[in-house]
């Protein structure tokens, strides 16, 4: 069959054209995303030359570990994330183009099976097919790559993302990488759509209307189904799973039941798309009419129109409202807990606060309490290994002061050598509570087994371990910023004495804001920092997206000759039929958006409910503005190609081309 199958790509060449050129870009994508990732790899890494610590394990193993080690693990996430994304929207798409060549092809199948060729025969033939379009595209994309990996490792380095500047690595292995998860997408892109090649019967050969008999196959709606609990499941299971294991709930949970909906798609599909042209039927009578009969009737080729819209809206929609909504709770939670009215910061340059710019902070008779934490990194001693840690230096009492802290275990007091405070969040992860050991130890000094003195449940105002300040080692940690909590008779004039304080100590030296202008200040800047990363995670992708949207047009028009000759022969006009296409074009790509949007707000509404937000509840938090910028981009795409490609066969269109061979 491998010769049939190449002879039928070269003879349908213009729909196998969108499956080639959206398997290149996919692997090109990926490709790229590896190699980004294989550059953070690549980094040299200097030998440890700060302070070290070794401790020893619950298993009797001791381990030394350095301060100032490289930590490239929030750029690798993030990189690894993009290749996720772009791999899933590269999959989602394949298998929609491959289900509608098929449904397109019906009556070529149906003619091989009146020859004498069988179910399995057929499956192989488009197996082959698929090997065919996918082995150059493959090497297509990865060649694509390798001019772009450079290209795309130079902007990271623009971003900031990255604590060191990158440099881009060997491409040889992230492209064998790339082409080989090309190469598996294309077959399991394939899979279902032979399935459904090999149970076309005989007799479709003599067909003569594109009418989807059989759209939905017990295997396919057995396999909606379950697509469909399995995402409910997870997204069901988020809201209790605690924000970190949230996450990945929330987002697969997603993924899979936008998968589901466009599994299913023919199911629903038409009942929906004719109820959205009722308005057409009044508005526009013969038009409205032929695009809604066109698009129930067509079940498939329908839900492939609609496949990569939905895909690409749910993906990019879930990972950027969760990631939005995450820094969101985040800067609520932490506004929320901070009961100081005033923030010092040392100026640039200045490293951390002095004691005597403590001191001149806590001799103000207007103020009440005023907490420093120093933070510095720590190595912790657990059961089975020893791990790298954030903790700070700070006077527990004033903390429970300057912030809304609810003390969960133990009591509140001064810290003494030899005791510590965590987090409730530390106590939940290792098992600890007040009265337990913990052994920790600061880089430069000896191991400490302090007992925990009290579990403290302050969001992030609260390290996971909070130190004596007669501490081993902590005599050289100087606090980033201090929070000021003013009596109730000068809290009014919290603006004023910001500026007096900052005034007594020298602007060059302290700065002293009002909180709600500090918290500001801050949330731009991590604003700036969320539109970075949602850059990298999804401009790639919806760009790949917005192309597969146009070749699936392309493919789908390439059959619908007969069709338009047929409608132009009974009388329909050409502005009826290109008004047809704009409603066609109009009615997939909003039927997939608001599927897609559907997804999002119930798995981005149950990840909310999982972030902890003091005295009240975390707000979602949707990027309208990149989310209906990507639909508009969807919306002109559908609509320029549908009627461009109309207007091509409109030319083409009469006698002969109704009579011609597809």
């Amino acid at each position: 069959m491998w010769s049939v199958s190449v002879r039928t790509v070269r003879h349908h060449w213009v729909l196998f054209a969108s499956t080639f050129v959206a398997l290149a870009l996919g692997v090109a994508l990926i490709g790229v995303s590896a190699a980004a990732l294989a550059s953070t790899w690549a980094v040299e890494r200097p030998a440890a030359s700060g302070p070290s610590v070794t401790l020893t394990d619950g298993r009797g193993a001791a381990r030394t570990l350095s301060s100032g080690e490289l930590d490239l693990g929030g750029v690798q996430s993030v990189l690894a994330m993009a290749g996720v994304v772009s791999a899933f929207v590269t999959l989602f798409v394949i298998a929609g183009t491959c289900a509608l060549g098929i449904a397109l092809r019906r009556r070529d199948m149906g003619l091989l099976r009146l020859v004498g060729a069988g179910p399995g025969q057929v499956r192989r033939m488009v197996l082959a097919e698929s090997l065919v379009v996918a082995v150059p595209a493959a090497l297509l994309g990865a060649l694509a790559a390798v001019p772009a990996s450079p290209v795309v490792v130079e902007a990271l380095n623009g971003t900031g993302l990255a604590p060191v500047e990158l440099r881009p690595g060997p491409l040889l292995w992230p492209l064998v990488f790339a082409v080989a998860a090309g190469l598996l997408i294309a077959v399991l892109g394939v899979v279902a759509a032979s399935r459904r090649a090999a149970s076309v019967r005989p007799t479709e050969a003599l067909r003569e209307a594109d009418l989807d008999t059989r759209a939905m196959t017990a295997g396919r709606t057995v396999t909606g189904l379950v697509l469909a609990v399995a995402g409910l499941v997870m997204v069901r299971l988020a809201p209790g799973a605690g924000a970190e294991a949230a996450t990945p709930l929330a987002l697969f949970g997603t993924m899979v039941l936008a998968v589901a909906a466009s599994v299913l798609g023919p199911l629903y599909l038409p009942g929906l798309l004719r109820l959205l042209a009722l308005p057409l039927r009044l508005l526009d009578p013969v038009a409205g009419r032929l695009a809604a009969a066109s698009l129930g009737t067509s079940r498939r080729r329908t839900a492939s129109l609609v496949g990569p819209v939905l895909s690409v809206v749910a993906v990019v929609g879930v990972f950027t409202t969760v990631l939005a909504t995450t820094g969101a709770a985040t800067a609520a939670d932490d506004r929320a807990r901070t009961a100081a009215q005033l923030v010092a910061e040392p100026a640039p340059g200045q490293g951390g606060l002095t004691p005597s710019q403590l001191a001149v902070l806590r001799a103000d008779p207007r103020v009440a309490a005023v907490s420093a934490p120093a933070a510095l990194e720590v190595a912790v001693a657990g059961p089975d290994s020893v791990w790298k840690d954030q903790a700070a230096v700070a006077d527990p009492v004033a903390l429970t002061r300057t912030h809304r802290v609810t003390v969960t275990d133990g009591a509140v007091g001064p810290l003494r050598p030899g005791t510590v405070a965590v987090s409730r969040e530390f106590a939940d992860w290792y098992g600890k509570k007040a009265g337990s050991e913990v052994t920790y130890g600061v880089f430069g000094g000896r191991p400490v087994t302090a007992e925990v003195a009290a579990v403290l449940d302050g969001g992030s105002a609260v390290p996971h371990l909070l130190l004596p300040p007669g501490a081993d080692g902590v005599a050289a940690a100087a606090p980033e910023r201090a929070y000021v909590l003013l009596r109730p008779e000068a809290a009014g004039a919290a603006a004023a004495l910001a500026a007096e304080l900052t005034a007594r100590t020298g602007a060059d030296r302290m700065a002293v804001t009002p909180a709600e202008r500090w918290f500001a200040d801050r949330s731009t800047a991590g604003d700036r920092l969320n539109r970075l990363v949602l850059l990298v995670l999804t401009g790639p992708a919806s760009l790949y997206a917005l192309i597969a949207v146009a070749g699936t047009l392309v493919m789908a028009y390439s059959r619908r000759g007969r069709e338009i000759s047929g409608m132009k022969l009974t009388g329909v006009s050409a502005g009826q039929i290109r008004r047809m296409a704009l409603w066609e074009a109009l009615g997939t790509t909003l039927a997939g958006v608001a599927l897609a949007a559907a997804a999002v707000a119930f798995g981005a509404g149950a990840y909310r409910q999982a972030l902890p937000v003091f005295g009240g509840e975390a707000e979602l938090s949707v990027p309208w503005a990149l989310l209906g910028s990507l639909a508009g981009a969807c919306v002109a795409v559908a609509v320029g190609v549908s009627l461009a490609a109309a207007g091509r066969l409109l030319r083409g269109a009469g006698v002969a081309s109704l009579t011609s061979r597809q």
